[in-house]
């Protein structure tokens, strides 16, 4: 294992932040002509690539927002939702997950792909990640290197649920999250995967760090998109396979969210206008 990183929390003196989110973000949904008193709804659903987030906004009906320039807005089955494209790498990705939930988000559903560790995991199954493995950058500014990154909660009850009934192979447990994928060195591939861990992706430790750290349920299925234990490394992306599971993958989340929101609504969302 690599020697943990330096210790960015420490706070030299002043620990709190310069920038706080929610009064960012509605003063740049003033700047937008919208309500900075509006709120996001409770859950909302994202992907990383439009393929995986347009399924989603047809399911919900959802229209662009100005409360927040990545957020849409819609309904399934009478319930407010909402639906993000989600950047792709941690700093980023984590950003955008402060703001949602900032402005109200309380249950966040992600679609995204892996590359898988071990030889049982084929292209297009599914792995939910429950804990991941840190090494990337964004996770050490919220939690110390000890801190386990990890998602128990409903929302990842939901999407298992939800992918098996989906009639694919679903794989529960660890991931690995870096910042630099051209550097996934083969004997680590090979360490990590004896250690059961399951997939490498981009944003799943920092993601999961963030949501324990705000206190919002948080959940990623990810489809398979390439094999990296293999020395030929096969993979899809790109491919019209690809954007299918992207999409099938996105109906995975609408199908999770069916069910998480009718218990979002009984546990109370915040206060202020539905935006």
């Amino acid at each position: 294992m690599p020697s943990p990183p330096a210790d960015w929390l420490h706070p030299h003196g002043g620990a709190q932040p310069v920038i706080d989110p929610e009064t960012h973000m509605r003063t740049q949904a003033a700047r937008r002509g919208g309500d900075p008193d509006a709120r996001c709804p409770a859950v909302v659903m994202g992907g990383f690539i439009p393929p995986m987030l347009n399924p989603m906004l047809q399911a919900a009906q959802a229209r662009a927002s100005k409360l927040h320039a990545s957020l849409h807005v819609g309904r399934l089955d009478g319930h407010d939702v909402g639906a993000a494209l989600i950047p792709i790498g941690a700093a980023r990705s984590v950003m955008l997950l402060e703001e949602l939930i900032a402005l109200g988000a309380r249950t966040v559903l992600i679609a995204g792909a892996v590359g898988a560790l071990r030889q049982n995991i084929g292209l297009g199954e599914y792995v939910v990640p429950t804990s991941a493995r840190r090494e990337e950058g964004a996770s050490y500014h919220y939690a110390p290197p000890g801190r386990p990154a990890r998602a128990v909660g409903a929302a990842v009850r939901a999407l298992a649920a939800a992918a098996r009934a989906s009639g694919r192979a679903v794989h529960l447990g660890p991931v690995w999250t870096t910042d630099a994928p051209y550097r996934e060195f083969s004997g680590k591939v090979r360490s990590y995967a004896a250690a059961g861990v399951l997939g490498v992706d981009m944003e799943t430790s920092a993601l999961m760090v963030v949501a324990e750290f705000r206190r919002v349920d948080l959940g990623l299925v990810l489809t398979v998109s390439d094999v990296v234990c293999r020395p030929d490394w096969p993979n899809i992306f790109g491919t019209d396979d690809y954007r299918a599971n992207c999409a099938h993958t996105a109906r995975v989340v609408v199908h999770a969210a069916r069910q998480l929101l009718p218990e979002s609504n009984q546990t109370g969302t915040p206060s202020g206008r539905p935006c």
